[in-house]
């Protein structure tokens, strides 16, 4: 039970670090959005988060030599886009940028929204046991 609980825990750490590191990347290209020259970055979110459950499944901890996501550099993870023509000075889309932007945030509350479910299960368990 507690093996499961804290996979599920370091999951969602995973989730937060990465939802916040995203959070200031789209922020950082918002405020540039007029910056000549400037490139777009962004987290791939789903393909990094996929990596992680993948090599969690396959690693399992067996070792303690394993490097876990945690341990890894985010800017590693961060993906600068190439310059396109969307007729700007830089390749920013202030409209798309902003809808990632909510997008992050409303899918960072759901985590927390979980995280918090998964911690009264918890406590509830903690409780139901000590009757």
């Amino acid at each position: 039970m507690w093996g499961n609980f804290q996979k599920l825990l370091d999951t969602i750490k995973v989730s937060l670090r990465l939802r916040t590191e995203r959070h200031h990347l789209l922020s950082a290209n918002i405020a540039n959005v007029d910056t000549p020259g400037y490139r777009r970055k962004d987290i791939p979110f789903e393909k990094v988060m996929e990596r992680y459950l993948q090599r969690e499944r396959l690693l399992k901890t067996s070792s303690s030599r394993h490097i876990p996501l945690r341990d890894s550099r985010l800017s590693d993870l961060v993906r600068v886009y190439q310059p396109d023509t969307l007729g700007t000075p830089n390749n920013v889309s202030l409209e798309e940028e902003m809808t990632a932007l909510m997008e992050n945030q409303l899918l960072y509350e759901s985590t927390l929204q979980a995280l918090a479910k998964e911690l009264e299960r918890l406590r509830e368990i903690i409780t139901e046991g000590g009757k």
